[in-house]
């Protein structure tokens, strides 16, 4: 029998459980804004209609593009940033319980 009562159940939380309802919401636009823009783009190319909708999709498709990049690489630099010192190695000086209450705060 393994005990398991010193090691945490799962290992990290996977990228879609870390996403907010913020971030996922950004993504879906992003994705009905490509849609929005390739359709009326592509019906105002074919009959010379509706170019006012299809530079509005795109102007939302190209916002909700840079605020999803941004997003994204900062996840990365986030996953990439080595720890402070200070959250990796706490000093004698401290309580012990307070450095176990902000480990699980982090």
């Amino acid at each position: 029998m393994t005990d398991t009562s010193t090691r945490p159940a799962r290992a990290d939380a996977t990228r879609w459980e870390r996403h907010s309802s913020l971030q996922t919401f950004a993504e879906l636009l992003l994705g009905l804004s490509f849609t929005a823009t390739v359709a009326f783009g592509g019906y105002a190319a074919v009959t010379g209609r509706m170019t006012v909708l299809s530079q509005g999709a795109g102007i939302v498709f190209l916002v909700t593009l840079t605020c999803v990049l941004v997003s994204w690489f900062r996840a990365v630099e986030r996953e990439d940033s080595p720890r402070t010192p200070a959250a990796i190695a706490t000093p004698a000086s401290t309580d012990p319980i307070a450095a176990i209450d902000a480990e699980y705060r982090r």
